[in-house]
């Protein structure tokens, strides 16, 4: 029947098998519609989310004023020249070499080159700027003869110079944990050349691609695939500078792609000049030591001692040929590769219409000329390391490891460098020659420390803290407290001389017993003994100081009152707790060197106290001033007991424990004393000229015996230094006006006369003369065996 096989047909379509088939396809095919959907929206969204994301991070690295972290430039102080100062003395050339000066032989060039001959010495200064002022270099010549400078001239206006000033050495930067040591500059401040050549060689449609260069990518590849090598690469500029800024170097697709986007959208919201700019302030050019150098102002300094809008045409073409590989670009090291670097730079740049023929000839003929390298990427770590705790009190790390700040020091670095030379070898020169003195397998190194200052303005000029910094970092200056021994003495007699303390009138030529005596101390007897293991009897106040008899000082400790001497120790400076008890007066309680040594700063300065220094100003990035630190003076001490102290110490120096200092052949005008304490633990030295003081220390950090005394162990590590730091000395030491002069007998203390007239010019303060002689004080101790009343 037809109903029945028309019904039969369509019931074999329509099974109920087929029919949920279909119905089963239909949801899997709304299924996978409704997942697009999803994947879409989500896509969406997430792309959305991660362009958003790209923005953001635009926003807070790239778009803030503040785009990089600036490490904080710690500066010694600056050196002055003037007519009569010795090139010599001073190490001139050397300082040159460290300062980033180009050595072009016999004439200078332009910025930043010295040239020298054995009657002149032209420099053409840096660029500088001061707290106070903003210096503009200028080329300066100095006739020199005899290694003294005799004149100085302006080279530009030839106007006669009495006075210049070379700049401060950086001798450290206070790096974040990037170490990237930057100068930021704008686009202003670039040459044209520069930028014109590294466009020329990185990327010469950077005006014309969206920071993604298509075409650049296609002519790599072609080139890649010609030479079948990594020929050339299709990184734009932007891009470049995005991966240094924003990403990590480490090559990957995902890098590669967020790469390109962010160069995009970077594209979008800024203009080439912003990116340009900070491309010329971001790129990687190379190391100094453990920092690396970025950006083409600090480079321009490292490596053509300029700043970066002096450059030439020629050194613009080298520094741009650097980018693509700065270690084997580097025209210190690699000079004839990072030449022939340059020259293909030019030839792309002539090509490109960028530079004339003749510039292009001219920029090839140019010398590369660069500093030399400096050796030592850190000064003054000690030194360094003090002024951060100083800072540390007023500046949180962060601040200071970020904010570019700049710490102008009183470091005077001819006076550090000699230091350093000095505490090394002398400690090298103790451990060789007395070997046998020193205790055997000691677990811990001998070690040493030096300061100097200024005595006139307190100003820490060197500072070594120990033997060897990278071993251990403890500043034994600054940190370590000491038994002082024999270098307290100075005070003691300080007190005596000063008419105004204590009890009596003493002067130096008054006598006093330098035989043993036993006094109760703490409940105990105690009793001083010489370190010669000798009693000297009736000896002068400047025999017993020259050579350091404790029976006699503290003897006289006891007559002038120890509360007396506490009082006068404290005027002078020391601070750290002293008890009025008698082994006092030889050092017996501790102090830090850095303590002592400012204590000593009264007998140079004529009584009055200096307070270390050691930063002078603090200042911004922007040149404001946070921070100036003043001189601190005080007068403690009348000028006449503080002259007849330290005319005693100038013969410690000449005949007493100092005199080692004659042997080692340092012949200057200087005052001293020597210190030892008790089972040799310390050995000191402290000892001035009237332009500079230094104290050095010799010992173990555990309080081991060195088993030498301070004349042996710390007196040599001073003359090395003051032989390189004040070879020639300052002069002698100003009396006052108050004080005569009388030749009188060492030995009794009275006028020379005709049976002892050989005697020594003997400094008093007015109306404390002595009124006998030699010959009547004889007469009368032979009458009463005594000297007391004299």
């Amino acid at each position: 029947m037809p109903g029945y096989r028309s019904y039969r047909n369509w019931s074999r379509k329509t099974s109920p098998k087929k029919r949920s088939g279909f119905k089963a396809k239909m949801k899997k095919l709304w299924f996978l519609a409704k997942l697009l959907a999803v994947i879409a929206v989500l896509g969406t969204v997430g792309l959305l989310y991660y362009f958003h994301g790209i923005d953001k991070l635009i926003s807070e690295k790239f778009d803030r004023p503040k785009k990089w972290d600036l490490p904080s430039r710690v500066y010694s102080d600056a050196e002055y020249f003037y007519p009569g100062a010795s090139i010599k003395d001073r190490q001139i050339i050397a300082k040159l070499d460290r300062l980033g000066y180009r050595d072009t032989g016999n004439r200078i060039i332009g910025p930043g080159d010295y040239a020298s001959g054995a009657d002149f010495l032209e420099i053409y200064l840096h660029d500088f700027d001061y707290p106070d002022e903003k210096l503009t270099g200028f080329p300066v010549r100095m006739e020199i003869a005899n290694d003294t400078i005799t004149s100085m001239i302006n080279m530009t206006n030839k106007s006669e110079l009495m006075l210049v000033k070379l700049e401060p050495e950086e001798i450290a930067s206070i790096f974040d944990d990037k170490m990237e040591d930057r100068t930021i500059i704008t686009l202003a401040d670039v040459p044209k050349s520069l930028a014109e050549a590294i466009i020329a060689i990185e990327d010469e449609r950077f005006l014309e691609h969206s920071g993604v260069d298509p075409i650049g990518i296609l002519r790599a590849a072609l080139v890649n695939l010609k030479s079948m090598s990594l020929a050339q690469g299709g990184s734009t500029l932007t891009q470049q500078l995005v991966k240094n800024f924003f990403l990590y170097p480490k090559k990957s697709i995902i890098r590669k792609l967020n790469e390109a986007i962010i160069a995009y959208r970077i594209e979008k919201a800024h203009s080439k000049a912003e990116i340009l700019e900070a491309y010329l302030n971001q790129i990687y050019l190379g190391q100094r030591g453990a920092s690396s150098v970025s950006g083409v102002a600090e480079a321009s300094k490292l490596y053509f001692a300029k700043n970066v809008d002096q450059l030439t045409i020629g050194e613009s073409a080298l520094l741009a040929g650097m980018i693509k590989n700065p270690s084997r670009f580097n025209p210190v090291r690699n000079p004839q590769v990072a030449k022939e670097r340059r020259n293909f730079v030019l030839s792309r740049m002539h090509e490109n219409g960028l530079i004339s023929k003749s510039q292009h000839d001219l920029a090839l003929a140019e010398e590369i000329i660069t500093p030399k390298t400096r050796v030592r990427f850190q000064s003054a770590p000690f030194f360094v390391d003090f002024v951060k705790r100083q800072l540390a009190d007023f500046y949180p790390p962060q601040v200071l490891k970020t904010e570019g700040m700049r710490i102008f020091t009183t470091l005077d670095m001819l006076a550090q460098i000699a230091a350093e030379d000095a505490v090394r070898e002398g400690i090298n020169e103790l451990e060789k020659t007395y070997a046998n003195l020193l205790p055997k397998d000691h677990p811990y190194p001998l070690e040493a420390c030096l300061i100097a200052m200024q005595p006139s303005t307190g100003y820490v000029r060197a500072l070594v803290g120990g033997r060897d910094y990278g071993a251990s970092q403890f500043d034994r200056c600054t940190q370590a407290m000491r038994q002082p021994g024999s270098t307290f003495k100075p005070f003691v007699y300080l007190a005596a001389f000063d008419p105004t303390r204590g009890n009596g009138v003493y002067t130096a030529s008054t006598l006093i017993d330098d035989s043993s005596f036993e006094v109760e101390s703490g409940g105990d007897k105690w009793s001083p003994k010489n370190y010669d293991k000798k009693e000297h009897g009736r000896v002068t106040l400047r025999r017993a100081l020259e050579n350091s008899y404790n029976i006699a000082t503290a003897r006289l400790a006891i007559d002038v009152g120890l509360d007396e001497i506490v009082k006068t120790a404290a005027d002078a400076g020391i601070t750290s707790s002293m008890l009025a008890v008698p082994s006092m007066a030889l050092g017996s309680f501790e102090v830090t060197p850095i303590e002592m040594a400012g204590a000593y700063t009264v007998f140079p300065n004529g009584g009055i106290r200096s307070f270390p220094l050691a930063i002078i100003t603090v200042v911004t990035k922007e040149g404001e001033i946070l921070e100036r630190k003043s001189l601190r003076m005080k007068r403690a001490f009348g000028s006449a007991p503080a002259y007849i102290t330290t005319n005693i110490m100038k013969g410690v120096m000449d005949r007493g424990t100092g005199a080692g200092a004659r042997s080692m052949g340092y012949k200057a005008i200087a005052a001293g004393k020597t210190g030892t304490t008790s089972n040799y633990r310390d050995a000191w030295f402290v000892g001035f000229t009237p332009k500079i003081l230094a104290l050095s220390w010799v010992g173990y950090d555990d309080n081991t015996t060195t088993n030498m005394s301070g004349g042996r162990a710390a007196l040599p590590i001073w003359t090395r230094f003051m032989q390189k730091a004040e070879p020639e000395g300052s002069g002698d030491f100003a009396g006052p006006e108050d004080v005569v002069l009388l030749k009188v007998d060492p030995t009794t203390g009275g006028l020379v006369s005709g049976r002892c007239p050989d005697g020594i010019y003997e400094a008093f303060i007015e109306g404390s003369e002595p009124e006998k002689t030699c010959e009547e004080i004889d007469i009368y101790r032979s009458q009463s065996g005594s000297y007391q009343e004299f």
